[in-house]
């Protein structure tokens, strides 16, 4: 609408330039006029500024045509009209402008053409007073009051009109909604009667359901009880039976009893597992526990069976997996039992595997273990892997199946492994193996328990280790293990390879060997080695139930049984690579003081002992170790101490006068910014004793009386857990 008013104003301004000469004007003063609006409103968008320009330009077209018409005043009705037309923009600011361009034009013009100057043409009177001035000004003020506050009333009026019709729609709103809420209403009661007619029959139903859950309870603990005491008397006599001489067809026959016996066990084992899982009653225990420990206790029960069909069982725990965790030790046996069982059932020859590595870290702490159980065995064909965790299910389900078993190990496998915040999956390939894989959630271990007997690596970096087996999992869990002890592994995949490594390397310090190698077996190839290198130690590999004559053992500084240990591994390469650096080196360096001691392993110590005779007896032995200790009398004295210097080790007193030594172990963990290693010297040797030492914060235990090489154990063993913090 103001385009087509705007334009109207132009085209005024060039009908009054026709009678009166003006087109200067007309096209000068309403061009700019328009290009000052349009460029503001193109320019601006978004603004109101455009309204203010159009105001202030009506204002300048009343000018225009008032100097057009050589001072007619009645063209001061075209500012009434745009007074008039800004009303639809209901903003009486708008009026201001015009107003103020009124004001200006007729103060200045009307001052300027009574002063005498010529082609000023604002009025056709002759003289154009202040009286005249005040009087049009006022008027016109009236007009554009009057403008302003019929815009200003128009808006209130329109925002009046819409909040009535916001509340009007509000209202009617507010009614269908009643009427949709008494509908609600009646078909909710009508819910209520059916559910509560429902649940009545659902607690019915639960209730015959826990009766009968119950029944199944006691039927299954009662058979089981059963059962197993005729069992207890089956497998016991037949122990008894296997101690008397026996021919060989009756050695078989009791073999058979034992074997059908301890599968029967083990079948009642699964079923009672099954129900409990499946009632709702098995809880998990929460406790620490040492991982790689678990795993070759696992890995030991199936290393005859294995040793028999001549697979290799082997395992690899990620550097960054924590060697205690926090969870239920039994279950997670129990799952890696099943997953092993399985695996040795169903391969013939290779290998079985077991790795365990970190999948994530959350923010809290909690860790996602994962476990892989890998075999070299027949596979499963695709279409029978959705079969697998289903209870009394088997892959191969025929009359005439080659595998037994009970089809529950791997349904209970899975609920253990959800019980434990993990899942558990598989892949496998006819003919290729079969890898099963569950995560467990757990925690990093906090309570001090008593860890593997680690045998420290301390001077040995850097020597040469050569490994030869056939197997290439082995070779690799081997290496990386001796690079994690940084040791410098050299891999051979057989005799023939290892004899041509040594023939190019003398340097070669250890040779760890595989008993069982295509072409060149152990005992052959270091019967070779020590013609030729007589003074490099060896040590065998050697599958359990291997037997081997004495001349045959000489051969060998060890004989280790797979699967193989960490522990008893370092204890052995320790002991080989101590052993060709010098003779007997190791043996009097542990029993004998040496001040030398100290250097090796440096402690701060701090001895917390009441009894004179035992003060007597630790400083001495400590101090002919090469270690300056400071002495404290009782638990208040050792806390103080504490506080007061920062200690490495504390040997702790338990039963000590003021204070005693759980107490002062409490206090110190509480108190003192540093957490040095406390360890109880104690005449209480039962477990309970070591057990509430560990309990109260101390990290070790020490019965007394001391042996000298416990208490150098003991610091090989923290110094070494200190230097890796």
């Amino acid at each position: 609408m103001m385009n087509y008013f705007l334009i109207s104003y132009f085209l005024v301004g060039l009908v009054f330039a026709v009678f009166y000469d003006t087109w200067l004007i007309a096209f000068g003063v309403g061009g700019l006029s328009l290009l000052a609006y349009y460029s503001v409103k193109i320019a601006l968008p978004d603004s109101s500024l455009y309204q203010y320009v159009l105001s202030a330009v009506l204002g300048i077209f009343m000018a225009q045509f008032i100097y057009q018409m050589h001072g007619l005043f009645e063209m001061h009705f075209f500012a009434f009209i745009g007074a008039i037309l800004l009303i639809t923009y209901q903003k009486w600011k708008l009026q201001i402008p015009m107003l103020i361009v009124v004001v200006v034009h007729h103060a200045s013009l009307g001052y300027l053409q009574d002063i005498g100057f010529t082609k000023i043409y604002f009025t056709q009177l002759d003289y154009f007073g202040v009286q005249a001035f005040s009087i049009h000004i006022l008027l016109s003020a009236v007009i554009f009051f009057i403008c302003g506050l019929w815009a200003y009333q128009l808006k209130k009026f329109n925002e009046i009109h819409i909040l009535q019709t916001i509340q009007m729609g509000e209202l009617q709103k507010e009614a269908q909604l009643s009427i949709e809420r008494k509908r609600n209403e009646e078909a909710l009661e009508n819910s209520n009667q059916q559910l509560r007619k429902s649940n009545l029959e659902l607690e019915n139903a639960r209730y015959e359901a826990d009766q009968a859950n119950q029944a199944k309870s006691i039927f299954l603990a009662t058979m089981s009880h059963e059962i197993r005491t005729p069992l207890n008397g089956v497998l016991g006599m037949a122990a008894l039976l296997a101690e008397t001489p026996l021919t060989n067809e009756q050695q078989m026959f009791t073999e058979t009893i034992t074997t059908c016996g301890e599968t029967l066990i083990n079948v009642i084992n699964d079923i009672l597992d099954f129900s409990k899982i499946e009632s709702g009653n098995l809880e998990l225990e929460r406790e620490d526990f040492d991982l790689r420990q678990s795993i070759e206790d696992v890995l030991d029960i199936f290393g005859t069976k294995a040793a028999e069909i001549g697979l290799d069982l082997v395992y690899q725990i990620a550097n960054n997996v924590p060697s205690q965790i926090v969870g239920d030790n039994l279950r997670l046996r129990q799952v890696l039992i099943n997953l092993v069982g399985n695996a040795i059932k169903f391969t013939e020859h290779g290998e079985v595997c077991i790795c365990v590595n970190l999948q994530e870290t959350a923010s809290d702490g909690t860790l996602a273990l994962r476990f892989d159980v890998r075999d070299t065995g027949i596979g499963i064909p695709e279409d029978k892997l959705n079969r697998l965790f289903k209870a009394f299910s088997q892959v191969d389900s025929t009359t005439t199946r080659k595998y037994g078993g009970s089809g529950l190990g791997l349904a209970i496998s899975e609920k253990l492994v959800k019980l434990m915040g993990g899942e558990i999956n598989v892949k496998s390939q006819p003919d290729q193996g079969s890898t099963f894989s569950f995560t467990i959630s757990t925690n990093k271990g906090t309570r001090v328990m008593v860890p593997y007997a680690y045998y420290s690596m301390t001077g040995q970096e850097g020597k040469r280790i050569l490994i030869v087996d056939d197997n290439k999992t082995n070779r690799t869990i081997l290496s990386r293990q001796f690079e994690y002890w940084k040791l410098q592994p050299v891999l051979a995949a057989s005799g023939e390879e290892a004899l041509a490594i040594l023939s190019k390397n003398t340097e070669i310090d250890l040779v760890i060997t595989d008993m069982q190698m295509p072409g060149m077996d152990g005992i052959t190839l270091a019967s070779l080695i020590r013609e030729k290198y007589p003074h490099v130690p060896i040590i065998l590999l050697s599958s359990v139930g291997e037997e081997l004559k004495n001349d045959k053992r000489k051969l060998f500084v060890s004989i280790l049984s797979k699967p193989i240990k960490q522990h008893i591994l370092s204890k052995q390469v320790v002991n080989a690579l101590q052993q060709r650096a010098t003779a007997k080196e190791e043996k009097v360096s542990r029993n004998k003081l040496s001040i030398d001691f100290c250097k090796k392993f440096p402690f701060n110590i701090l001895v917390a002992e009441d009894n004179q005779m035992n003060q007597h007896v630790i400083m001495h032995i400590l101090q002919k170790m090469g270690y300056k200790p400071n002495l404290v009398k009782n638990g208040q004295e050792a806390v103080e101490a504490a506080n007061e210097r920062d200690y490495d080790l504390i040997l702790m007193d338990m039963q000590m006068p003021v204070m005693d030594g759980l107490e002062a172990t409490a206090v110190i963990r509480r108190t003192v910014v540093g957490h040095p290693v406390i360890i109880a010297l104690t005449a209480n040797a039962m477990e309970t004793d070591e057990e509430a030492c560990l309990n109260a914060g101390m990290d070790d235990y020490i019965p007394k009386p001391v042996k000298l090489e416990e208490l150098m154990d003991k610091f090989e063993k923290w110094h070494l857990s200190i230097v890796e913090r």
